[in-house]
């Protein structure tokens, strides 16, 4: 697997913990270095491990834990460092969202998540990207 293609798999492990609600998951996804940070839409800077999956925990076990739906991804790679740009459509509402990946123990884990208000993605006319919402498995990419 190029690891363009494990970094979109890494990113979509990433959303399919949100969207499933999975605290265990979601724990899974980032790297377990303490210098990990995050910045939910609206709040301040989360910094630290123990605190970016605290809030993770509460969004996730709250009630009112938004649907969320990853779309457009772009992956760019750099080395052991790789980041993801994408819109993400909660309730009919989008934000624009990067999550930075690094390379640990030839895993891809996430270090950085950030999102904020934009603009819906613009319609594309043609039909050519239809796999763009696709989590891609391992069946897809063989």
């Amino acid at each position: 697997m190029s690891d363009y293609v494990a970094v979109l798999f890494a990113n979509d492990a990433f959303y399919l913990a949100f969207t499933s609600r999975d605290v265990e998951a979601m724990d899974t996804v980032w790297s377990q270095r303490p210098s990990v940070t995050c910045i939910h839409p609206g709040w301040e800077l989360l910094s630290g491990r123990e605190q970016v999956l605290e809030s993770w925990e509460a969004i996730l076990t709250s009630g009112h834990s938004p649907d969320v739906a990853c779309h457009e991804a772009s992956a760019t790679v750099l080395g052991d460092t790789a980041y993801v740009v994408c819109y993400e459509e909660l309730e009919g509402a989008y934000l624009m969202a990067t999550n930075i990946f690094i390379r640990e123990d030839n895993t891809w884990k996430l270090v950085h998540h950030q999102a904020g208000a934009a603009p819906p993605p613009e319609e594309d006319d043609e039909d050519d990207d239809e796999d763009d919402d696709e989590f891609y498995s391992p069946e897809t990419i063989q």
